[in-house]
């Protein structure tokens, strides 16, 4: 295993980390930045696809861990490197799924509380800028409730002959006091932190292709949806999610790509709206 310092990242080092002593040598110059973002979407300016699936996690205090959901989404990225700097914009909808019949969960009992749930399924963004060295900036445009957001690009990691890129967020965001006519078990605490752990994992040898073939491991830490109905029980939550980058919307699965034009219609053609 060979962790590449971001400021030595140049693949005319390779040669002794990957068996291929030619290909190494013709691989020069892709910065620690450009391989994430040659993996987490594309360097040509073009929108990145991810289909994923996985398992969502529920943890009360001093209870065991156990899985809630079967998990179910697409995600689009659109990434620009401009002088080392790294900015890009997330749209997502996913989809919650009984785990023991597979099919959509618009009703749900929560098992951490008895009570009868409706969960949401999601439609999210997100826009983030890394700097040349990898770390968060700040976007002016947060709201003021976004109390505040960390996290970096890490430098790769060559594993034989595949490559893996890792990017961790933490968000510290500010909800407020409950409205007066909220329903106490909506709510989840005045202050809320959302911690995402995402690694990309390609082959060196497919770095330089205009479409990069990688998968995806993401991993989250985060409180109750306030649809769960725990308050402010102390626990935690966490997606447990893997996915494959697509080349087109002709590769999303059919069943969810059904779903998707029933659920969210026009998300497809635009997910940016």
């Amino acid at each position: 295993m060979l962790n590449i310092n971001r400021r030595t990242f140049f693949f005319s080092s390779f040669v002794s980390a990957v068996t291929n002593q030619a290909l190494a040598q013709e691989k020069k110059d892709l910065s620690a930045n450009q391989t994430y973002g040659a993996l987490r979407s594309h360097l040509n300016g073009n929108d990145g696809i991810y289909y994923y699936t996985g398992t969502y996690w529920g943890k009360p205090h001093s209870e065991i861990a156990r899985p809630l959901f079967r998990v179910e989404g697409i995600g689009f990225n659109t990434l620009k490197i401009d002088q080392g700097r790294v900015s890009q914009k997330l749209s997502e909808c996913g989809f919650w799924f009984h785990p023991d019949t597979n099919t959509l969960a618009d009703d749900w009992i929560n098992p951490m509380n008895g009570l009868d749930c409706n969960p949401r399924h999601y439609k999210s963004s997100q826009s983030v800028i890394f700097d040349s060295d990898g770390k968060v900036e700040r976007d002016e445009s947060l709201p003021k409730r976004v109390l505040s957001i960390s996290g970096n690009i890490k430098d790769p990691i060559i594993l034989g002959k595949k490559i893996w890129s890792q990017e961790n967020l933490i968000i510290k965001i500010n909800q407020g006091e409950p409205a007066i006519d909220q329903d106490p078990l909506s709510y989840t605490g005045p202050v809320i932190s959302l911690n995402s752990l995402a690694t990309y994992n390609a082959f060196v040898s497919d770095l330089y292709k205009e479409f990069v073939p990688a998968t995806l491991h993401f991993q989250s830490l985060s409180p109750w949806y306030p649809w769960m109905k725990m308050g402010q029980r102390a626990g935690v939550c966490s997606f447990e999610l893997v996915g494959i980058k697509l080349r087109d919307i002709s590769e999303i699965p059919k069943k969810l790509l059904s779903i998707l034009k029933e659920r969210r219609p026009g998300f497809i053609d635009n997910p940016w709206v």
